[in-house]
């Protein structure tokens, strides 16, 4: 059982009177988003007025790569990684998926004991991996009424067709319903309406809130600097990322291509970032093709990839949420060549951006050293349209949100889940008693 009398700051059993407690939960089994995305929302909430401990529990192999905010530190669970869609194995350890599953979900519910916290972050999956979370997140509902649980969803989930299919077998809409007190989307809805293309209901419906797009700030390496760091020349620059790498060496080996072919502007450098989930055998063939490519220089990693994003020229990447937000915060030309299997997640985003002119977009099947040289020329004397105005401020939306949700739990009725919800529970082979 939790136990919700806090007397580490404070009055004994005064929730308010301790520094608030916030437990970010985020499933990671296929690059660096959800962890990034997360790590994000702690440097937000260490700077406000919610500001105190932050837990941070993350099935991310990175994890370790990145700098925490203050107050804050990192669980770090057994990695699994995506090997189809809704399949999983282990990523290190030698045991089967269903052992690791089973100790990912104990630590969660260890942590969320242990932890206590006020405030709950869900990362993208509202049952967590494989409903993981929903035993953390039960004992927090019935155990701690004041805590809140919050969904953050990205703006685009998946098709819509493989999102209903996959929430309808999960139970997943009775989850929204019944047991998060809030939704937020990292999103806009004029240029991706999440609650009518995922069919939420109007119980779900009302407690969603648009936030924008999740830009983090650029960081304080300028371009002199980053160029001298990398070793580039004093020319225009093209950046080339792959966000956590794991499936970017085809666009990749496919830019080496165009430059040794000698195609490519010359007074145009590359910075090639692998990412540091990039397969050490092809991060090996990147590095070997870059060696003698005098204007190309290639990184496994960087800490500050918004600061080198504002230092290039053009961008070329692949379509993930956090990678798009950071290209669009910088106002650069961008070609984005999107993953389509096993989610169609980056295409969609992709095409709806590129729709607005805010960049273009290359379908993985029409890569070729040729489209791509063809690319690289229009950005380099095509500009894109400015950003709508509030679009891109998603962190500071999102934390207006979360504290009039905390500032409203004295005076808000409980939310508690009901016979449909607690079915979904019982569908991720958990017992739970739904209670009047």
């Amino acid at each position: 059982m939790i136990d919700t009398d806090r007397t580490d700051g404070g009055a004994a059993g005064g929730l308010a009177a301790a520094p608030l407690r916030t437990l970010l939960y985020c499933h990671d089994t296929y690059g660096l988003g959800h962890l990034r995305r997360t790590l994000s929302l702690a440097g937000t909430l260490s700077t406000s007025p919610l500001a105190g401990a932050q837990l941070i529990v993350s099935g991310s192999p990175a994890g370790h790569r990145f700098p925490l905010p203050p107050g804050t530190d990192l669980v770090s669970l057994p990695a699994v990684v995506k090997i189809a869609a809704d399949h999983y194995e282990s990523r290190s350890l030698p045991v089967g998926y269903a052992r690791v599953r089973a100790m990912r979900r104990e630590l969660i519910l260890a942590a969320a004991q242990s932890f206590r916290p006020d405030l709950v972050i869900v990362d993208h999956a509202p049952g967590g991996l494989d409903g993981e979370v929903l035993p953390a997140l039960h004992a927090l509902w019935r155990d701690s009424p004041q805590t809140r649980l919050v969904l953050g969803l990205r703006d685009v989930v998946d098709a819509p067709s493989r999102v209903h299919a996959s929430w309808t077998r999960d139970g997943t809409h009775a989850l929204l319903d019944e047991l998060y007190h809030a939704i937020v989307i990292y999103g806009e809805r004029h240029i991706y309406d999440a609650r009518r293309e995922y069919g939420f209901s109007s119980r779900a419906a009302a407690k969603t809130r648009f936030v924008g797009y999740l830009a983090r700030a650029s960081g304080t390496s300028d371009r002199a600097a980053i160029m001298a760091r990398h070793d580039l020349p004093d020319s225009r620059l093209a950046l080339v990322t792959v966000g956590g790498g794991g499936d970017g060496a085809l666009l990749v080996e496919t830019v080496l291509q165009a430059v040794r072919a000698r195609r490519a502007p010359t007074d145009l450098a590359w910075l090639v970032i692998g990412g540091p989930l990039m397969p050490s055998t092809d991060w090996d063939k990147v590095a070997g093709a870059v060696g003698d490519l005098p204007n190309v220089r290639a990184a496994r990693f960087v800490e500050d990839l918004p600061a080198h994003i504002r230092a290039a020229d053009l961008v070329i990447s692949m379509g993930g949420y956090n990678s798009v937000c950071e290209i669009l915060a910088s106002g650069r030309p961008a070609l984005i060549v999107p993953r389509v299997e096993p989610r169609r997640e980056q295409w969609i985003r992709a095409e709806m951006l590129e729709r607005r002119g805010l960049l273009r977009m290359l379908h993985p099947a029409d890569l070729s050293r040729e489209t791509l040289l063809r690319e690289v020329e229009t950005l380099l004397y095509v500009q894109p349209r400015p950003i709508p105005e509030g679009m891109l401020n998603g962190l500071e939306r999102l934390q207006r949100q979360l504290t009039m949700l905390m500032g409203a739990r004295d005076t808000s009725l409980p939310v508690r889940p009901g016979p449909a919800a607690a079915g979904s529970f019982r569908a991720a082979g958990l017992q739970v008693a739904a209670r009047p």
